[in-house]
């Protein structure tokens, strides 16, 4: 990446240039330092590389910082400046705090006074001595922040005081690599981890008693002061904070640009990421700037993928997804909703356009699906939602804890003007799942039974399916022996707690029904449940629905006699229910009193109370609690 674009291309990326007007999440402080030590803390650093703590490491000197260096400054031009720097001494061995002699900038050179610096673990990786000629002694170093403090013969572009990062590859602007728009591959500047003296005169500018101390890739940034080739310094925005800009100059910029521009994802297509690292994040963060649909997180280790997919937390953020309402006014294009419409909004959509939409089979929409990482409307990636020009992100496409929310059109469906708000509002989520994996997906026949694992809103609404479907017998299984009464109410008529049995609940459930169930359907996402969920059935002619959603992480193991002997395994989302297309059907059994909508709701809160809800859930109180705008 060239100088001339890193500062205003990558920092307004980051919205730190203090000048950016997208409302675009700011894409990288989330993946930036996640520990801050002090440098003389930094014999700790090798034990923060091995043991994953942080996917950077940002070290601090302690210094004079911005405000007290200009008068610092004026008096060190053209001298000798004897400060602190971590010298690694030997390959491996813990880095040593040393009063190193930084001497004046020649020719093309600039001194800079480091204010923030980054372990990355290419540092490592040659203080290990596993790269090409190990150099000692050495001070390592090369993502970091600073400002100038004097300069050579010959620098036009920088001046003391500037605001930069130092850079271990370079930009000389006069070779054919650099006269080139293809290529970033400066012939006289690109890096060189084997050299560690400046190119000037081929000599160090750090020194202990006259002894040289060797630079390393032509930055040194472990040091409160460095001398670094003029070409190997980006000047930057000084509105942008050195403290976390200071991780722009490797990695996270190596990831990021080799998604945008190189890679070039175009919006909706599918990435994979090998590597889940702060490179490999910042490639995914490209990938989601970019517009990707799918971001595929691939690496041996899984711990790193809770931070991979947690990577976007969109806050502030407005929750709510379950709800109902009257159209205000539409967007252009939109001919079948017009204000005044009676309205559910829904988390997944139904375009009608796609392969999806278009197949009787599935409702899985190629556009509008489920996206919780997206914080932005499809149409211009903004949110429609601000406070003082700053935005507050949409969450799953819909936003319903607000007084008035905007949604894509393909996520409305249009109800019965008829229908009380106040009860339907709780069918574009948890209550249509459950009952469309069992009408819709399981189909039990009537006089069948049917086992129900996990007895929360969406197992219950699975077992007023098979009550509606007319099964004989509703076996409700759950580790919570306080929710069998409420469960009565919804048709449970047996139920097994697996602590109160020595065997496998799928055994016990076998024993009780001559073999096994006709019909289960599993709501806790739990892959121990998954499994014994089709383990009862019967063989022959019994089918299993997963319904509820397992970790990331979870395998599902069965032997495969257990699929030969006639068993079927299904997996369900939203009850293969298409949004536009069947939740006013689904509206209309509420209507005609098929559904009992009201067992499902235990509390209502005024929306000033919001956070009651949040409690009645979390204590496992409530099933749904409606939450009534406007009082």
């Amino acid at each position: 990446m060239s100088r001339s674009n890193f500062s205003p291309s990558l920092l307004d990326s980051a919205g730190l240039t203090g000048i950016n007007t997208t409302p675009e999440p700011n894409p990288l402080p989330h993946i930036c330092a996640r520990t801050v030590l002090e440098v003389k803390e930094i014999r700790e650093i090798r034990q923060f590389q091995n043991s994953g703590s942080g996917i950077l490491l940002r070290l601090r000197w302690r210094a004079p910082l911005v405000r007290s260096f200009a008068a610092e400054m004026a008096g060190t031009a053209g001298q000798v400046i004897r400060c602190k720097a971590a010298v690694s001494w030997e390959a491996g061995k813990p880095l040593v705090m040393e009063e190193v002699e930084v001497a004046p900038p020649q020719a093309m050179e600039v001194r800079i006074k480091i204010l923030f610096t980054s372990l990355c673990h290419t540092d490592v990786y040659f203080w290990e001595a596993k790269g090409q000629t190990p150099v000692f002694p050495r001070i390592f170093g090369h993502e970091a922040s600073g400002i100038v403090e004097s300069v050579g013969e010959g620098v036009t572009e920088l001046q003391p005081g500037d605001h930069v990062l130092p850079v271990f590859t370079g930009e000389c602007k006069e070779c054919p690599h650099c006269k080139s728009e293809e290529s970033n591959m400066c012939d006289l500047l690109r890096i060189n981890t084997d050299r560690g003296v400046m190119l000037n005169d081929n000599k160090s500018r750090f020194s202990i008693n006259g002894k040289p101390i060797y630079h390393f890739v032509g930055t040194s940034t472990f040091s409160e002061y460095t001398v670094v080739h003029v070409g190997c310094v980006a000047k930057i925005n000084p509105a942008a904070p050195l403290d976390k800009v200071c991780v722009l100059s490797c990695g996270i910029s190596t990831g990021l640009g080799a998604t945008l521009n190189v890679a070039k994802p175009k919006k909706g297509q599918s990435v994979a990421i090998f590597g889940l690292g702060a490179v490999g994040l910042a490639a995914a963060e490209g990938a989601r700037m970019a517009g990707a649909s799918r971001i595929i997180g691939v690496d041996l280790n899984p711990n790193r993928f809770a931070e991979a997919k947690g990577q976007t937390p969109l806050f502030p953020r407005i929750f709510g997804h379950e709800a109902s309402g009257v159209v205000e006014s539409v967007g252009e294009g939109v001919t079948e909703l017009e204000p005044g419409d009676h309205v559910l909004p829904v988390f997944t959509g139904e375009c009608k356009e796609c392969q999806h939409c278009k197949s009787e089979e599935s409702n899985m929409c190629g556009l509008l699906r489920i996206n919780t990482d997206r914080g932005v409307m499809l149409n211009d990636n903004e949110s429609r939602f601000s406070i003082n020009g700053k935005p507050i992100y949409h969450f799953v496409g819909t936003s319903t804890f607000s007084e008035y929310t905007v949604v894509h059109v393909g996520c409305v469906a249009k109800i019965n003007p008829a229908a009380p708000m106040d009860k339907v509002c709780v069918l574009s989520c948890g209550i249509s799942t459950g009952l469309g994996a069992t009408l819709n997906v399981a189909k039990p026949k009537k006089g069948q039974s049917v086992a129900i694992f996990g007895l929360g809103t969406v197992g219950l609404a699975a077992a007023e399916g098979a009550r509606m479907a007319g099964a004989s017998r509703i076996i409700g299984v759950d580790r919570n022996p306080n929710r069998f009464v409420e469960a009565k109410k919804f048709g449970v008529n047996e139920f097994v707690n697996p602590k109160d049995h020595n065997k496998p609940v799928q055994e016990v459930i076998a024993e009780m029904t001559d073999g096994g169930v006709d019909r289960s359907l599993e709501c806790t996402g739990n892959i121990d449940a998954m499994i014994s969920a089709f383990e009862c059935v019967h063989d022959g002619w019994g089918i299993a629905v997963l319904v509820g959603v397992p970790s990331k992480d979870d395998v599902f193991k069965t032997h495969p006699m257990n699929l030969l002997n006639e068993r079927t395994l299904k997996g369900t989302f939203f009850g293969n229910y298409k949004p536009r297309t069947d939740l006013p059907s689904v509206v209309e059994k509420y209507m005609n009193k098929e559904l009992d909508v009201e067992k499902f709701i235990t509390h209502e809160v005024p929306f000033s109370e919001i956070n009651k809800a949040f409690d009645y859930m979390l204590q496992g109180t409530s099933l749904r609690c409606i939450i009534r705008m406007g009082a």
